[in-house]
């Protein structure tokens, strides 16, 4: 109240006075209230979210990775497969008798090799 009006002293307006000031003390609890629970609830949220974006980042990493183990599996898949190939070629005489004349001049018996000079230029080059 203002200070020019005066209230008057009877009981009804004590109690509203003592009414209205329950009310907004009561008031002033439950926005503490509300205010440490939010903040809980908000720190509770960012906490999960926090963990929500770690989790993603793990498994993307754990993606990338399992990517770079498959790549490298399939390059040692294919590498067994050349090295098998290369073992059957081994185990076929028509195979080593053609390796043994182009890499070693190897020759049967009455055969005679001859380096022509365009060869011989290639291999300097």
């Amino acid at each position: 109240m203002s200070k020019k009006v005066q209230g008057i002293g009877n009981q009804y307006t004590s109690e509203a006075n003592a009414k209205r000031q329950r009310h907004a003390k009561l008031k002033k609890v439950v926005k503490k209230r509300m205010t440490v629970f939010g903040g809980g609830l908000l720190a509770i949220v960012i906490v999960l979210l926090i963990m929500v974006g770690m989790q993603i980042h793990s498994n993307q990493q754990a993606s990338q990775e399992r990517q770079a183990q498959e790549a490298k599996y399939q390059k040692i898949q294919d590498e067994e497969i050349e090295l098998k190939e290369r073992l059957n070629n081994l185990n076929d005489e028509e195979y080593i008798e053609k390796i043994a004349r182009d890499e070693y001049y190897l020759s049967n018996d009455g055969e005679v090799i001859f380096k022509l000079p365009k060869e011989q230029q290639n291999q300097n080059q």
